[in-house]
This record gives C-alpha cells, sequence and structure tokens, in this order.
C-alpha cells in the first residue's frame, strides 16, 4: 500500500497540483521547491513554471475577487471607503496599475491588501490580469531560473544538501526583500491617507 501511494504521488500530474496547492499557501516556497523538483527529473521545468504561474495567478485573481465580492455589501465598503478617499484610491491605482502591481509582487506583505483594495475600486479586470501575469512572469523566471541553476550545479547534483536551499532561499528572499523596505526613499512610498 505504502509503495503504491509512494509511486502514485511522484506522477508528474500530482506534483503538478501539489505545486499549484503549495503556491496559494507560500509562493515563494512553491517557486523554490517546484525548481528543486524540476531539478531531481520528477517534472518538466516547462510544468513546474506552468504550475507555479497557474496557481500564483488564480491566487491573485481569487484576492481581486475577494475584493470585488466586498463592493456587494455597503455596510463593508462605506466603512472602507469614504467618498472622498474612493476616487483618490481608484487613481493611484489606475494611473499606475503595471508599476504598482510589480512593486507589490516583489514585496511581501503588501498582495492580500492591494489585490483585493483592486477590486474594491473596481480597477479593469483584464487590466489586473495583464498586470499580475506580467509581474508574475517576472518573478517566477528570476527565482526559478536562480534556484534551479543552484540545485544542478555539480555540488548539490547527488546530495541531500540540495534541500537545504529552501530554507537558504526562503530566508534570502527575507533579508532582500527586508533591506529593500528599509531603503525605500520616503518619497516612493504611496500615500494612501
Amino acid at each position: 500500500m505504502i509503495d503504491y501511494l509512494l509511486n502514485f504521488s511522484s506522477q508528474p500530474v500530482w506534483i503538478f497540483f501539489a505545486i499549484i496547492l503549495c503556491s496559494y499557501i507560500l509562493e515563494d516556497m512553491a517557486i523554490i521547491a517546484a525548481a528543486l523538483l524540476a531539478t531531481e527529473q520528477l517534472i518538466s521545468i516547462p510544468m513546474a513554471a506552468s504550475a507555479i504561474m497557474f496557481g500564483i495567478i488564480s491566487g491573485d485573481i481569487g484576492l481581486y475577487i475577494i475584493g470585488h465580492s466586498a463592493n456587494k455589501h455597503d455596510g463593508i465598503k462605506r466603512k472602507l471607503l469614504s467618498k472622498g478617499r474612493h476616487q483618490r484610491y481608484t487613481d493611484i491605482f489606475n494611473n499606475n496599475l503595471l508599476k504598482n502591481i510589480l512593486l507589490i509582487r516583489f514585496i511581501p506583505g503588501l498582495r492580500f491588501v492591494c489585490y483585493t483594495s483592486c477590486g474594491l475600486l473596481k480597477i479593469h479586470p483584464g487590466r489586473f490580469i495583464l498586470g499580475i501575469t506580467v509581474a508574475t512572469a517576472l518573478w517566477v523566471s528570476v527565482v526559478f531560473s536562480i534556484i534551479y541553476i543552484l540545485g544542478s550545479n555539480a555540488w548539490t547534483e547527488n546530495s541531500h544538501w540540495k534541500w537545504a536551499l529552501i530554507p537558504v532561499a526562503m530566508l534570502m528572499l527575507y533579508l532582500l526583500n527586508r533591506h529593500y523596505m528599509q531603503n525605500l526613499k520616503p518619497t516612493q512610498q504611496i500615500d494612501y491617507e
């Protein structure tokens, strides 16, 4: 029975769906794990990248839908957006939507608030999807490529230490994002008040 389950779980199609589900929980970890699974040839590179892209984009669209659904509840809308703020927030997001989405993609902790806000503010869904697709493609390409190259080097090829790249890469991403946030100039910050 255990052999059957292990054989069943190592099928690329199940790994594909596991990567999608993992991306709903921790996107960066899903990218890192998918790249390492590709180095082990448990899943092809295009299949791993497709799973990550689908998982991240569908999760972002889900956040947009949550925000858009909040428009149906007058109490929520009234509480979150006064009449003066609504137009101001809409202008901020609409004027530089792609730039904002690119910035949001690279800074953890902003996605939930900003993507649900895009839905709440009724930002055009086509523009939103285009923005998250471009930002996700850039982010996945960079992180996936780096981890894949590191994971397929000769010194990690046949080593169990390859899997130590997951916590190391997560720590590096955290430190890079923290460094970026600390060095962000006040003029680059968006004032939502």
